[in-house]
């Protein structure tokens, strides 16, 4: 039962921080061809793993259809030995080189287009040298029930008019509490002055909130007794390459060591780009590549670890 707790723990931990991963037989690439740096696995003599691994989250733009871009492309960190949890944005906008594309750059979004996760993950390493340990995916359809099964009393958010217009949210402006369907609408929204920039803040606002939620609930009495049913429920919307004993490994962690503080960011960073367009990709985040990838590798404190 004790280890039952530590895995349901883990898995929801990184489902509600964004989360169906889609088996990668578009993919024409060798896997065997990337080489990424060695990363140690474990726990120490006090329960902290021996490095924190970093998850790659995506929210992608299709109801079941086979071919689809990433919607929503976040990194994330836990730490346990500071109990805090780090996400990271990167715009779908931006504009990168994609290993093997005949153009050379595009949209990131484009990589998991073009080669599913796997050249995602190729594509994130080659621009920002970051490495993503596992991948955790989601579609429209599964997002929608995942918030309902998670924050079934809703999340209370401020809802703009021209949300409730562009988007047909059936409330009024406001704070007011959306489910599912409603969240999704709230957080894919961008035809204002902030664009995607602001569908960004949204998506970690509302995955920090979701985080929030299962916090409260997993250590109530009645929260411990449902976790059975939203743990198969959650499985049977997400799918991870994550194996069981890395998911009771890091369970265990968390369960000691809570996530007590969730830090963000957005890659392009401020000052860093410029809007530019191209033929072959449309409006694109044209951004300067080496200052961005310090900024995410400062964030995840990489240039520490490998020193």
């Amino acid at each position: 039962m004790r280890l039952r707790i530590f895995v349901i723990f883990a898995y929801l931990l990184i489902i509600t921080s964004c989360s169906k991963l889609p088996v990668d037989d578009k993919t024409k690439q060798e896997e065997s061809n990337v080489v990424y740096p060695e990363q140690v696995a474990g726990a120490d003599s006090e329960g902290h793993l021996k490095r924190e691994k970093i998850y790659l989250l995506l929210g992608t733009d299709s109801r079941g259809e086979p071919d689809s871009r990433s919607d929503a492309i976040l990194l994330a960190r836990y730490d346990s030995a500071g109990n805090k949890m780090k996400l990271a944005s990167i715009m779908r906008d931006s504009y990168v080189k994609i290993p093997g594309y005949k153009n050379g750059f595009n949209k990131i979004n484009m990589a998991y287009y073009l080669g599913g996760s796997e050249l995602l993950k190729q594509t994130i390493y080659e621009n920002f040298d970051i490495k993503p340990d596992h991948v955790v995916t989601i579609d429209f359809d599964g997002f929608i029930q995942l918030v309902d099964l998670l924050a079934p009393e809703g999340i209370k958010v401020d809802v703009k008019p021209e949300m409730i217009e562009d988007m047909s949210i059936e409330t009024v402006q406001g704070k007011q509490t959306l489910h599912g369907e409603g969240i999704l609408k709230y957080v894919r929204f961008r035809h204002d002055s902030e664009s995607d920039f602001g569908r960004v803040k949204r998506q970690q606002e509302v995955l920090v909130q979701l985080k929030d939620v299962m916090s409260e609930r997993l250590y109530s009495v009645n929260g411990i007794i449902s976790m059975p049913y939203i743990m198969k429920e959650a499985i049977a919307l997400t799918e991870t390459d994550m194996g069981l004993k890395e998911i009771a490994e890091l369970g265990s962690t968390v369960l000691f060591h809570p996530v007590q503080h969730v830090s963000t960011l957005r890659i392009p960073i401020k000052g860093s780009f410029s809007d530019q367009s191209f033929p072959h990709s449309g409006a694109v985040l044209k951004m300067n590549q080496k200052e961005n990838s310090r900024a995410l590798r400062e964030f995840f404190g990489k240039e520490e670890e490998d020193m």
